[in-house]
């Protein structure tokens, strides 16, 4: 008789509950913007729903809510003012831009009296709160780009049959990193500080960097831990740290330092018997790692850009490749990171809900993975964010790994395909979960099939881009009474601009502020490009 589960924390088959579900909505979308067969490949990712049920034999249920494809980004250059093209289309951030136009039509209904699947009726202050038992995951084919597809390549052959359809991150979905019960671990590396950026040129490069310029020695973490009374997971008991030895470049390292070892702590520990550093490794995989496409931040710690394992620093915030003009969008790890604090629901809806909605785990789906990396990318490099406003919390996700491939994932499409050379689809598909919603599709930024001459007009817009967006906030606020209103939308002039309206959103804004104080180089969007109004 099959053991009883009693949420889907406990499930072992839950990863394939929640990769089969995106794939099956994948598969019922038009075929218009998919992939061209054996030439091209595309990155999937989805926003899912989870509701618990008082039943043991089916203690949950499954609602994929967004799907999102796609892994271009435009360059600067490209950016306008008007909030009119989409900047970013990378899968996550599709699906959770496209999960936003389904908050808005959730609320509409929970304001109207109509009924919302995921709300309450507002409360006397005029926000909503999600129904019990709601709870929100995000889901993507492939580790997000940026710090947490770093990782040695032998990591993920050691791990290969180890996290097969399993929870591979076995804390308490809903803790935080200072409250989970779990065993401590500790970083060993130099002390938090940023005048670590500027080593002169007799210092060794002996520090682990986790978060752009910000580092942890093993006494402040233990401290901060300590204080907030959080334990985080201990690696297996035959992880073991790496020693990475780090080369001499203009920003990374001085020449004093080619022969001193760092040690990378148990955030990036290996399962394997080899270190970085150990020569007697005999294959190219010891000798290497995942690389990402993603640029260290200009402002901040750059890469070495040594052979092998030197290649690449871990923890530092980085921006997604562009075709020769260089981008502005974060990396998604980076991005996943912030919606760890932040929430994912961004300032504008913030106004309308009690709390940020925090997705409760991140599944991954067959691809090179790195527990470990993962960890270190999208929460365990926030731990030094401190002051947060009420509700706002360090949210550490449960993370992982189903072994269900995606069909037009890069390895599949090689696998079938006899194309000397495959290249990644430039389309982006946009759905959500809302009757007689449309399928959009995005290209550069715009939907596909217009025309340089129609560029400009509101049929060019794809329908998550900021414009769009702000849209929907301000038929959703127009649409409310006085009573209804939520405090920190009374007495708002009419001629208010989507920046304006962010930062009317005050408890957001305190906390983006304690988060920027930590990731101080994050590349922020000027203010310039979000001086526009609504239509």
């Amino acid at each position: 008789m099959a053991a009883l589960i009693h949420g889907w924390q406990e499930d072992p088959g839950f990863a394939d509950k929640i990769a089969s579900a995106c794939y099956q909505q994948y598969n019922k979308l038009p075929r218009k913007g998919k992939p061209q067969t054996g030439k091209e490949w595309i990155l999937l990712a989805a926003v899912v729903m989870t509701v618990s049920r008082d039943d043991l034999c089916t203690p949950y249920d499954v609602k994929v809510l967004s799907v999102g494809t796609g892994s271009k980004c435009i360059g600067q250059t490209k950016m306008n003012k008007q909030g009119t093209v989409l900047h970013d289309s990378h899968a996550e951030v599709v699906a959770r831009r496209a999960f936003l136009r389904y908050l808005y039509w959730q609320l509409n209904n929970a304001y109207r009296g109509k009924g919302s699947e995921i709300f309450l009726s507002p409360d006397k202050n005029g926000r909503c709160s999600l129904k019990l038992g709601i709870e929100f995951h995000l889901f993507t084919s492939h580790t997000p780009c940026g710090d947490a597809s770093i990782f040695r390549k032998d990591f993920e052959k050691d791990n290969a049959d180890e996290n097969v359809g399993q929870a591979v991150h076995d804390t308490d979905c809903d803790r935080t990193i200072g409250e989970t019960e779990t065993k401590k671990r500790t970083i060993n590396s130099l002390e938090h500080s940023k005048k670590t950026r500027h080593q002169t040129a007799d210092e060794k490069c002996t520090s682990l960097e986790c978060g752009d310029g910000k580092f942890l020695n093993e006494k402040t973490l233990t401290d901060t831990i300590c204080d907030n009374s959080s334990k985080v997971t201990e690696p297996s008991a035959k992880s073991r740290p790496l020693e990475v030895t780090c080369k001499p470049t203009k920003k990374c390292c001085t020449e004093s330092c080619s022969q001193c070892n760092r040690n990378i702590p148990s955030v990036v520990t290996c399962t394997g018997n080899k270190s970085i550093s150990d020569t007697s490794a005999n294959t190219d995989d010891h000798r290497d790692i995942h690389r990402t496409g993603a640029k260290c931040v200009p402002a901040g710690d750059q890469d070495c850009l040594q052979p092998g394992v030197d290649y690449h620093k871990v923890g530092v915030l980085r921006t997604k490749p562009g075709r020769g003009d260089r981008t502005l969008s974060m990396s998604c790890s980076d991005k996943i990171a912030k919606w760890n604090v932040l929430g994912c629901q961004g300032a504008l809806l913030s106004h309308f809900m009690t709390r940020p909605v925090y997705f409760q785990s991140v599944v991954i789906g067959k691809c090179p993975f790195n527990l470990e990396a993962m960890q270190r990318a999208v929460f365990e490099r926030c731990i030094n964010i401190k002051n947060l406003p009420e509700g706002y919390i360090i949210h550490q996700p449960r993370i992982f790994q189903s072994q269900i491939p995606f069909i037009h994932s890069k390895q599949e499409v090689q696998q079938g395909s006899s194309e000397k050379k495959l290249v990644p689809s430039p389309t982006a598909i946009i759905w959500y979960a809302k009757p007689n919603a449309q399928v959009s599709v995005a290209v550069n930024g715009y939907r596909q099939g217009v025309t340089a001459k129609n560029l400009g007009k509101p049929g060019s817009r794809c329908s998550i881009c900021k414009k769009e967006l702000f849209n929907e906030f301000i038929q959703l606020k127009t649409a409310l009474s006085r009573e209804q209103m939520p405090q920190t939308l009374l007495c708002r002039s009419e001629s208010m601009t989507y920046f304006d309206y962010k930062q009317a959103a005050t408890e957001y804004c305190q906390a983006r502020d304690q988060f920027l104080m930590v990731f101080d180089t994050w590349v922020v969007t000027s203010a310039e490009f979000q001086q526009f109004f609504s239509e």
